[in-house]
């Protein structure tokens, strides 16, 4: 079993309980990780957190293609991302999203409100494509 230890905000410890069982699967014998995750390291586990949702939900590389490009270009998958035009933060840049919302939260949300408005990622990037926005 990892024992995973992170000093800083909240997204970082939601991210340690994903980073663990990552190692465990990885390795097959974690071993401990100390220290704090740097921006590009949060980038690349919400990339990794958000395929595996979209894969399990949608069974499409497909629509996780999709997914990566239009994050990519709302936030660049920062999810401390602020849009200084508007009330939009974090990696799926939603509007009026408390700039406290942790990372994985910010994904489950940004999924959501993309099934909800669109159905899928490739529909919500298409309408990004014409709109600029989605």
């Amino acid at each position: 079993m990892a024992a995973v230890v992170f000093v800083g905000t909240l997204p970082h410890a939601v991210g340690a309980m994903f980073l663990e069982r990552q190692i465990a699967i990885r390795d097959n014998c974690a071993k401990p990780v100390f220290g704090v995750m740097s921006v590009s390291e949060m980038k690349k586990m919400a990339k990794w957190i958000a395929k595996g949702k979209v894969l399990e939900q949608y069974k499409s590389t497909r629509e996780w293609n999709a997914l990566f490009t239009l994050w990519n270009r709302e936030s660049r998958w920062d999810y401390t991302a602020n849009n200084p035009r508007s009330s939009a933060y974090g990696i799926p840049q939603i509007l009026g999203m408390p700039e406290n919302t942790p990372m994985l939260k910010q994904i489950d949300l940004g999924l959501k409100y993309i099934k909800h408005r669109y159905g899928s990622p490739s529909k919500a990037l298409a309408f990004h494509n014409q709109n600029g926005w989605y």
